[in-house]
């Protein structure tokens, strides 16, 4: 009986529904309930380079230069969202240059936020 409704709710699902529900299907989540989990959720070097907006070959270059944490299942590389993550705030940055602005960027940062609570322009 629950199968002929599960069935049904699919039959007269909406576009954007039965594509929710191909992505549930294929083992994507939707919707993050529970931080850690998207933390520990691992992805395909396809996958993380569209996050990242990088070639594929880049990511490739930012796992040999351990940039970007992977696992290995069974012969297939699977990353970190948590080290996508890392990398995307700066704490992984792509190169010493970028090191170098991320970290004067968070200092501009930091002091221009200092200054503008005691109403000092720097």
């Amino acid at each position: 009986m629950a199968i002929e409704q599960l069935m049904q709710a699919v039959i007269t699902a909406t576009p954007a529904k039965r594509r929710e529900l191909e992505r549930v299907l294929r083992g994507e989540t939707t919707t993050n309930t529970d931080g850690d989990k998207s933390e520990n959720r691992l992805v395909s070097i396809s996958a993380a380079a569209r996050l990242l907006a990088l070639g594929r070959n880049t990511v490739y270059r930012l796992i040999e230069t351990g940039r970007l944490d992977t696992v290995d299942l069974n012969g297939s590389r699977r990353i970190t969202m948590r080290s996508i993550r890392q990398f995307i705030d700066g704490k992984r940055p792509a190169n010493e240059k970028t090191a170098e602005l991320v970290t004067a960027s968070k200092m501009r940062y930091a002091t221009g936020k200092a200054t503008s609570e005691s109403g000092v322009a720097a």
